[in-house]
């Protein structure tokens, strides 16, 4: 089996057994809830244009942990479904931005209660349940591999956030009280 894998961040899908790869899942509501308080005034500020603010990043992984918990629940009740290919950039961009006045509590709660649906539907993986899967234009995934991309993608925007929060204040920082370089 092939495992979700990132240069990037260096998550490796295949250091998880199954049940800490379910724990982690379960574990994203606490990490989000704990980073959004804690970026607090940046947490609406986009770090760069083209880089999202940390409620845009935690409301895409609420969505993406939601579309993972219909993809799992369709695996293991319909035999072998297929859907067409998604064209997601620009509804990510567009939803991303939407969500930049939403209420943090709110996003927080929703993508803790996604990840817990999440984990609590894929649940034990007996009888090989976890190789069942589905297809989305001509990509197939098993429900291991949806857990694994779930995981990774919010583990992945966690660190981006982490990042952006600490580029945000060390630019303040280095501004004087007037807004000049120090």
């Amino acid at each position: 089996m092939e495992h979700e894998q990132c240069a990037a961040c260096g998550f490796n899908g295949s250091y998880y057994d199954d049940a800490p790869l379910l724990a982690a899942v379960r574990e994203l509501g606490p990490r989000w809830r704990i980073l959004l308080a804690d970026a607090g005034p940046d947490l609406r500020i986009r770090p760069e244009p083209d880089v999202w603010s940390a409620i845009e990043y935690a409301a895409h992984s609420r969505d993406i942990i939601a579309l993972h918990a219909f993809g799992v629940t369709q695996a293991l009740t319909v035999d072998e479904p297929t859907y067409p290919a998604i064209v997601a950039d620009d509804l990510i961009e567009t939803a991303a931005a939407k969500s930049l006045h939403d209420d943090p509590e709110a996003v927080v709660a929703a993508l803790d209660a996604q990840a817990r649906h999440l984990a609590q539907v894929a649940g034990d993986p007996a009888d090989d349940a976890w190789q069942r899967g589905l297809t989305i234009g001509d990509e197939r995934s098993t429900v291991r591999r949806m857990l694994e991309h779930a995981l990774h993608d919010s583990l992945h925007h966690l660190d981006d956030v982490e990042r952006g929060v600490r580029h945000l204040r060390s630019e303040r920082s280095h501004r004087s009280p007037k807004g000049r370089p120090t």
